[in-house]
């Protein structure tokens, strides 16, 4: 159970209109939004920043959204797990690409320079962080200093909610869940099992 209550979508006319489009584009609102909007000034603040941060387009989608949800799953923020996973189908990811993505450094699903922006991922987001010169040396044969940039931001911003999903606790949203437990399965965790609010069942 969540340790703070979500509002209510309809008390947060403001927002509406962005909500109408997560559900057109991702299929449901998060939980961790409406939270958050409790506060509208800083749910505005996280929108305006999340803008800028799509609005970076030097590195793929894809790839930014496997570094995140290795990063999560590093970290061991299972929700965020759960919704870069979700993520990734939605967008077009091979789903054998983020059921494996721990194989990265072996696996011929990975090419050389994703190896090297998936090392940085799993490395940021141990607790400390185990990010060295090394990583940087490795990207640099790949990016340039600007996608080194715009990958270490987006991978931050997923720091940011492992640490709010993790500590607020928030419930798992209900159409995310059976692609999850399709997804997570694999590493003896089942995304149904998780924080499940009681109106699923």
């Amino acid at each position: 159970m969540a340790h703070v209550d979500p509002c209510d979508r309809g008390d947060l006319g403001e927002f509406e209109a962005y909500f109408r489009f997560l559900d057109d584009h991702a299929g449901y609102v998060p939980n961790a939004f409406l939270t958050m909007a409790r506060i509208p000034g800083l749910f505005r603040g996280y929108l305006e920043f999340s803008a800028a941060l799509a609005g970076c387009t030097s590195v793929s989608t894809e790839l930014k959204t496997l570094m995140s949800h290795l990063a999560s799953s590093a970290y061991g923020c299972r929700f965020c797990e759960a919704h870069t996973a979700h993520t990734g189908v939605r967008r077009g990811v091979d789903a054998e690409r983020i059921e494996r993505v721990w194989e990265f450094e072996d696996s011929a699903l990975f090419s050389e320079a994703e190896r090297a922006a998936l090392r940085l991922a799993r490395d940021m987001g141990q607790v400390p962080s185990q990010v060295t010169a090394t990583h940087f040396a490795d990207l640099r044969r790949h990016f340039s200093e600007e996608q080194i940039v715009e990958m270490v931001a987006a991978v931050s911003l997923f720091g940011f909610w492992n640490r709010w999903n993790d500590t607020m606790a928030t419930d798992l949203e209900v159409p995310i869940l059976k692609v999850a437990d399709a997804l997570l399965a694999g590493r003896g965790w089942e995304a149904g099992k998780h924080r499940i609010p009681e109106a699923a069942d």
